[in-house]
């Protein structure tokens, strides 16, 4: 397999890094330590976001159990 940054230009590598940065900034405050920080971060959220999910759709449908 290639390197994919090899054939990314340069500017939409450096755009793509201040995008990062900036929504790393806004979830956390400051810039993650390393990508498994980052993942932490991510599932962290994704479980959050699909637990309220499930209780919506519970409420929608009645189906809640004690």
């Amino acid at each position: 397999m290639t390197n994919p940054t090899q054939s990314v230009p340069a500017n939409f590598r450096a755009a793509h890094e201040r995008n990062d940065e900036t929504l790393e900034r806004i979830t956390i405050g400051r810039r993650f330590k390393n990508d498994t920080e980052r993942l932490e971060k991510l599932f962290e959220m994704y479980t959050k976001m699909t637990a309220a999910k499930g209780a919506v759709k519970q409420l929608k449908t009645g189906d809640v159990q004690a």
